[in-house]
């Protein structure tokens, strides 16, 4: 059975949630789970921390490195402006040249990032914005969705609702857009249980002047992997943000299957975590 969990405002709180759940569900694993973060970005620092400590314990990546999967933040010089119909040419240019910046310096890199036999299929980030993903010179996704969430700004329209990243469906040009197959699991010929792409597909929805995403996952690894997803996601929310001049809203997360593996250390960890929690919460309230 499908199951939403509540929206809270960080995405500590999300991840821990959802940690809980699949935690206690058979062999640690559930399907269909929703995460609603209503204010991605915001984190609670003590559940930061310790999973950081606890996936370095493992011999795991750590949360930066697997958000910067989804958006090399340090590779980002922030130009410190948002985009804006009335800003200046000189700061738009400003803006756009932080975003070609960072296009340019992540392309660079890819051929040797795809000598890494996990990222021979390409990676979720060049996906984005060079499709296929394994070479330079392909579909800029991302600059697409910016472009578009731009034009309605300026045409004072400020919900727009079809504007889509692809990750693993069969994608082509067609004119001015991406046409896309639908959303694309598996081939039909695929054997693969798991493996990349896990990330199959991200909405962006504008309404009210506010820029939410729906990101679907078809297998999540909650231990491992998901907290840095989810800040990864609201990275990026940010960042499309910043260069169409929209408010930030809210992150929502579809796992198909979301798993908690290992069961003990998961089981073990999301405990501590909300005793934790619930303590600090305590004393801030007193």
């Amino acid at each position: 059975m499908s199951h939403a969990l509540k929206p809270v405002a960080s995405l500590s709180e999300a991840w821990l949630s959802a940690l809980e759940h699949t935690a206690d569900s058979i062999n640690g694993r559930t399907k269909h789970l929703f995460m609603t973060v209503t204010d991605p970005g915001q984190e609670v620092s003590c559940i930061r921390r310790r999973i950081d400590n606890q996936l370095d314990h493992l011999g795991k990546q750590s949360v930066e490195t697997v958000a910067e999967t989804i958006f090399p933040q340090s590779l980002y010089r922030d130009p410190e402006i948002s985009w804006s119909s009335e800003l200046s040419q000189e700061h738009v240019q400003e803006v756009d040249k932080a975003a070609k910046d960072l296009y340019d310096g992540y392309l660079t890199m890819l051929s040797v990032l795809r000598t890494d036999p996990a990222n021979r299929m390409g990676t979720y980030f060049s996906r984005m914005i060079s499709w296929p993903g394994k070479e330079m010179n392909g579909i800029n996704q991302l600059e697409r969705v910016i472009k578009r969430i731009r034009a309605s700004q300026r045409q004072g329209n400020r919900t727009e609702n079809t504007i889509d990243v692809e990750l693993s469906a069969d994608c082509h040009e067609n004119e001015d857009e991406i046409a896309c197959d639908g959303t694309q699991l598996l081939a039909a010929d695929d054997k693969r249980i798991r493996g990349f792409p896990c990330l199959v597909h991200l909405d962006f929805s504008l309404l009210n002047g506010e820029l939410h995403c729906a990101a679907i996952y078809r297998h999540h690894h909650l231990f491992t992997k998901a907290y840095g997803n989810l800040v990864g996601l609201s990275n990026l929310m940010k960042f499309v943000c910043q260069q169409s001049g929209c408010e930030i809203g809210e992150l929502v997360v579809l796992d198909g299957i979301a798993e908690s593996q290992p069961i003990k250390h998961a089981r073990n960890l999301a405990k501590r975590l909300r005793d934790e929690l619930s303590g600090a919460t305590l004393r801030l309230e007193l």
